[in-house]
């Protein structure tokens, strides 16, 4: 028995597939982050594309055969993996958001630590937010939201056709990140919400007992009110990042619809 023959076109069409798949793996939230070394993610996406490939349609007359072509049509699958991944990652992006938003009501923004995921300094709290959405988001199957749209766009845009951009694909894009700040606001709006109740309380104190600190009286409570308030909203966490993710979903559902392929 002789070893299969594979030609140009499907090994074109491989690299173009293995291409999306990388770029949505790498940007992709938990999936991408640099605390999954490298060796792993390079073998998922080989999984993914192996398990891909093979279900995807396309035209042998389409597939680049000179670099130059590689190259122009590699722009369309690397704008397709972009939009993906970018949408989905808002929704833990609205988790630091709203860790910050708390950090500082509470007096913790200076209080930073080192983010795993994304090598930069965050606040401690946002940091235990964003792990918690995490976990969430995890129990949640997020992850399979991210694999079912990588594999949906290969039927809505197969390799080998160039993607042009339409106007719709920015308006989604500014709903998702005017989403990303309307979640964060939902998630830290009841520490907000008390706390600003304490502070206006604090102040009338300071205007009937001028000779009392409240900077050093004050701190202590904003924290521990903070965290009873944080603590008894958890409960609607799942909820709040659950309602998010359908919302992903169906802007991912737009999203691939505008795709529009047209011949290189």
């Amino acid at each position: 028995m002789g070893a299969p023959v594979i030609n140009a076109a499907e090994f074109a069409a491989f690299a173009l597939v293995f291409f999306r798949v990388s770029i949505v793996v790498f940007l992709a939230p938990i999936l991408g982050g640099s605390n999954v070394v490298t060796q792993a993610k390079a073998a998922l996406c080989l999984v993914l594309t192996f398990v891909i490939a093979p279900q995807v349609e396309y035209s042998a007359e389409m597939m680049p055969m000179t670099w130059f072509g590689f190259a122009f049509i590699g722009l369309g699958e690397l704008f397709i993996g972009l939009s993906l991944a970018f949408m989905v990652k808002l929704v833990l992006d609205a988790a630091n958001v709203a860790g910050e938003y708390m950090s500082f009501q509470m007096g913790l923004s200076m209080l930073n630590s080192m983010d795993p995921a994304s090598g930069t300094q965050v606040p401690l709290l946002a940091f235990a937010v964003n792990l918690l959405m995490t976990l969430i988001f995890l129990y949640a199957n997020g992850h399979y939201l991210v694999i079912k749209a990588l594999a949906d766009s290969f039927q809505v845009a197969p390799p080998g056709l160039l993607n042009i951009w339409r106007p719709e694909m920015m308006t989604e894009v500014v709903h998702g990140v005017a989403g990303m700040y309307i979640l964060a606001l939902k998630i830290a709006a009841p520490v907000i919400a008390v706390l600003f109740c304490v502070k206006a309380a604090f102040g009338i104190v300071a205007k009937a007992v001028p000779q009392m600190n409240i900077l050093f009286v004050g701190l202590p409570v904003y924290i521990i009110v903070g965290f009873a308030v944080m603590g008894l909203a958890m409960p609607w966490w799942p909820q709040l990042l659950g309602r998010a993710l359908l919302a992903v979903d169906q802007t991912l559902g737009r999203i691939l619809t505008y795709l529009a392929p047209v011949g290189p």
